[in-house]
């Protein structure tokens, strides 16, 4: 095992204390995660000029839509947050807003509820709880949204739920990002560079809803 050292001023290990403090993970750990996922990101950047596909955390897939990267089995802990995870964001969260659309709720509310949910899937995606962060999600993993521009109507949709006429398939639009957190949630369970992303940011997250 090699030993990597290095070198920052105390103000700014102080601060990379309390961020690492608030996340509930060693200082360590957080470094290590941090440099993970910086070389990952390379790694798709890299893959990306060369002309092949990346997501944005690095997943590459084939034609048929099949992650090539390696596989790697989950440990029991991480099952654990990955149940917990499923249970929360996506039969309560998700399903709710089906459910609701099922039960005659305007829709106009339903995709402001949708807006909502999405924010915290970005949260969890990309680190970032907005727009920026889920369209990323809804990009990599939402079937009919891959194109360039194919997000900026939804998030036009979502920004207007509440003040202008629906004129949209809504059902098609749950359908589609039902599909896509799905396919998330297995690459989890499946991927450890997507495990390495996630279930700490779920983890964060958990600790704020409780």
């Amino acid at each position: 095992m090699k030993i990597i050292t290095l070198r920052i001023d105390e103000e700014e290990k102080a601060r990379l204390e309390r961020l690492a403090e608030s996340g509930n993970v060693t200082l360590s750990r957080a470094l290590r995660e941090g440099a993970a996922l910086y070389l990952s990101d390379v790694q798709a950047n890299v893959h990306r000029a060369r002309g092949g596909d990346a997501t944005f955390l690095g997943v590459r897939r084939d034609n048929a839509g099949r992650p090539v990267n390696a596989t790697s089995a989950a440990t029991s802990t991480e099952l654990k947050l990955l149940g917990r995870l499923r249970a929360h964001m996506y039969d309560g969260g998700f399903q709710s807003l089906r459910r609701s659309l099922d039960q005659g709720t305007d829709p106009g509310v339903v995709l402001a509820g949708l807006g909502h949910w999405l924010d915290m899937v970005g949260k969890l995606y990309a680190a970032d709880r907005s727009e920026i962060g889920w369209s990323w999600f809804v990009k990599d993993y939402c079937p009919g949204y891959s194109h360039e521009g194919a997000v900026a109507p939804l998030r036009r949709l979502i920004h207007s739920s509440l003040v202008a006429d629906i004129d949209a398939n809504i059902v098609g639009i749950l359908d589609a990002i039902d599909a896509g957190f799905r396919r998330l949630l297995d690459d989890v369970e499946k991927l450890e560079l997507v495990r390495r992303a996630v279930l700490p940011a779920w983890q964060v997250l958990e600790g704020e809803i409780k």
